[in-house]
C-alpha cells in the first residue's frame, strides 16, 4: 500500500503544528504509518499529556522497531508513570540498538536500583561509565550499588573518582561529595571484613582486606584535606584510626572534631550540645589513658569550657542533662589528677 497520502498529511502536521493531520495520515493508512505515531507522541509529550503520548510511541515501535530515540523517550515516559517493566524493556532496547548510548545504560541501572536488583544495575553501570566517565550521577549510582554488593575496595575508588571530578568540574558545586552514610558504611564493612578474615585465618582474604583499608585511610585523608570538613569525617576518622591502634592520629582527629563542632551557636542546639558532650569525653578518655598531667589540664580546662558555654545559653531555661555528666567528668578528672600527683 502506498503511503504517498499520508505522508502528504504527515507533513502538513509538520507544518502546522496541527494534530488532526497526524490523526488524519493514520486513518489513511489504517494505523500503518509509523510517523504519525512518533508525531503524535511527540504533540502529547510536549502537552504533558503522557499516557497519550505512550500509547503513540509505542504504536509507532509496533510497526518499526528499529528507532532508538522513539524507545528512549518510551523509556523516559514510562519512569515517569511508574512503569518500571515497560521502561526497562525499553531502555534494554536502547542499548541493544545503540551499545553506545551511555545514558540508556544509566537508565537501565536506574531501573534496577528502584527495583532492589543491585547485581544487574552494577554491569549496566560499568558500560555508561564506559562510554562517559564524565556523569556524576552515574558515579553516585555507581556508589551506593557497590556499597549494597559490598564491594567496598571500587565504592573507595568510586568517591575518588567524585572528589577528582567535583575538583576538575567548573560546575563543582552540582557535584557532591560522598555522603556521610557511604562513608561509614565503607569503613564499617571494611573493618568488618578485615575482622571476618582474621577470625577465620584466611590469609587470602586478610591480605586483601589489609589492601582494601589501606585505601580507606587513603580516602578519609583525601576528603580531610580537599573537601569542606564536617564532624562526622573526623569523627569517623578518629573511630578508623582507634580500630587501626593509631593513637595519635585519634587525637589529632578528635582535636580537629571539636574545633569543626564549635560553630556560632553549638551550645543552643541539643544535637550539637550531645556531639560536643560525647567529644569532651572522648577526648578526656585520650589524655587519662596517655596519663600525663598536661594532658588532664588541658581536659580540664576543655571541659569547664564547655559547660560554662552551656550554662550561660541555657541561664533562662532548663540546664541540659549533658552538664551532669559533664560534672561527673570532671570530678573523674580530679580524682585521676590526684592519684598521678
Amino acid at each position: 500500500r502506498s503511503f504517498k497520502v499520508p505522508r502528504m498529511y504527515a507533513a502538513l502536521g509538520d507544518l502546522t503544528k496541527d494534530p488532526q493531520y497526524f490523526e488524519r495520515s493514520l486513518e489513511l493508512s489504517n494505523g500503518k504509518f509509523h510517523d504519525a505515531h512518533v508525531a503524535l507522541g511527540n504533540f502529547y509529550f510536549d502537552k504533558g499529556e503522557l499516557r497519550k503520548s505512550l500509547e503513540h510511541f509505542l504504536g509507532g515501535l509496533e510497526i518499526k522497531p528499529l528507532m532508538p530515540t522513539v524507545w528512549f523517550r518510551v523509556g523516559t515516559i514510562s519512569m515517569q508513570l511508574s512503569e518500571w517493566d515497560t521502561a526497562l524493556k525499553a531502555f534494554t532496547e536502547v542499548v541493544q540498538q545503540e551499545p553506545e548510548e551511555g545514558d540508556a545504560w544509566a537508565n537501565v541501572a536506574a531501573v534496577h536500583m528502584h527495583n532492589r536488583r543491585a547485581e544487574e544495575a552494577y554491569p549496566a553501570l560499568i558500560e555508561s561509565l564506559k562510554q562517559n566517565r564524565n556523569n556524576w550521577r552515574v558515579w553516585v549510582s555507581k556508589l551506593y550499588t557497590c556499597i549494597d554488593l559490598k564491594k567496598y575496595d571500587e565504592a573507595v575508588q568510586t568517591c575518588m573518582e567524585l572528589i577528582n571530578l567535583k575538583a576538575r568540574r567548573k560546575s563543582s558545586d552540582l557535584i557532591p561529595t560522598p555522603e556521610e552514610k557511604c562513608v561509614r558504611a565503607i569503613v564499617g564493612g571494611s573493618m568488618q571484613n578485615y575482622h571476618d578474615a582474621r577470625a577465620t585465618s584466611d590469609e587470602i582474604a586478610l591480605d586483601s582486606s589489609k589492601r582494601t583499608l589501606t585505601r580507606v585511610k587513603q580516602l578519609l585523608d583525601k576528603m580531610k584535606s580537599s573537601t569542606k570538613s564536617e564532624p562526622w569525617l573526623f569523627e569517623i576518622s578518629a573511630h578508623f584510626n582507634e580500630e587501626m591502634g593509631w593513637r595519635e592520629e585519634v587525637f589529632n582527629d578528635l582535636m580537629k572534631e571539636y574545633r569543626t563542632l564549635q560553630s556560632v551557636g553549638w551550645e543552643e542546639n541539643p544535637v550539637k550540645i550531645s556531639q560536643m558532650t560525647t567529644l569532651v569525653k572522648e577526648i578526656f578518655s585520650y589524655h587519662k589513658t596517655n596519663g600525663t598531667k598536661e594532658g588532664l589540664l588541658k581536659s580540664k580546662l576543655l571541659i569547664n569550657g564547655v559547660m560554662k558555654k552551656i550554662r550561660d545559653a541555657s541561664c533562662d531555661s532548663k540546664t541540659p542533662s549533658e552538664v551532669a555528666e559533664l560534672d561527673a567528668l570532671l570530678l573523674d578528672l580530679e580524682k585521676t589528677m590526684a592519684s598521678t600527683s
